[in-house]
């Protein structure tokens, strides 16, 4: 599935969080070459699991900090983030596992 070209990252941000673009539509965002892009998508809990999981392995912090404020970004990602090498990210992932899922 290929994305229409956008005429600038903003454009493609405001498509992914277009409430209408939604399921299989968002998946190209998910693996769209700028990271604000992919922290759009991150955020919405209408993200298919799939994808959330997908975004656990993204390198942007932005990216991983959009996912760990997600409330339906999968527990098993949010372990996975809590033994991340940046501090941040470790940290944040701590205390989503603390105050989320007792």
């Amino acid at each position: 599935m290929t994305l229409p070209p956008a005429r600038d990252v903003s454009e493609d941000v405001t498509r992914a969080l277009d409430p209408d673009v939604t399921g299989q539509s968002l998946l190209p965002f998910a693996v769209h070459r700028n990271a604000r892009v992919r922290a759009a998508v991150a955020a919405r809990t209408d993200c298919p699991a799939g994808a959330l999981i997908s975004l656990g392995h993204d390198h942007d912090v932005t990216v991983l900090e959009a996912l760990l404020r997600n409330v339906r970004t999968p527990s098993s990602v949010v372990r996975a983030l809590a033994d991340h090498r940046n501090q941040r990210i470790s940290d944040l992932a701590v205390q989503r596992l603390r105050n989320g899922y007792r």
